[in-house]
C-alpha cells in the first residue's frame, strides 16, 4: 500500500501547472515526466490526489496501473 503525504494545496497546484499531466483522473494526477522506471522498465511518477479539499502526495512513485487501481479510501 501507498504511503501518502498531506501536502499544501499550492504544492499540489504547482506540480499540476509544471507540465501536461501523464494521466489525471477524477481524484488526482500524475506529474508528466517520470521519476524513474521500475524492475520491469515500467515508468513511475509522482502522484497528487485531493479528497474532501485535501491535498496528497504519495511518498513513492507510481506507475499509470497502480495510480488508476488507486482506492481513495486507502488515502486518508
Amino acid at each position: 500500500m501507498t504511503t501518502w503525504i498531506e501536502v499544501p494545496e499550492a504544492r499540489y497546484w504547482e506540480m499540476l501547472e509544471c507540465l501536461p499531466p501523464e494521466i489525471m483522473t477524477g481524484h488526482g494526477f500524475l506529474v508528466g515526466e517520470p521519476w524513474d522506471h521500475n524492475a520491469a522498465g515500467q515508468p513511475r511518477f509522482s502522484a497528487f490526489v485531493e479528497l474532501n479539499g485535501k491535498h496528497y502526495e504519495s511518498a513513492e512513485p507510481l506507475t499509470v496501473a497502480q495510480f488508476k487501481a488507486l482506492k481513495t479510501e486507502e488515502i486518508a
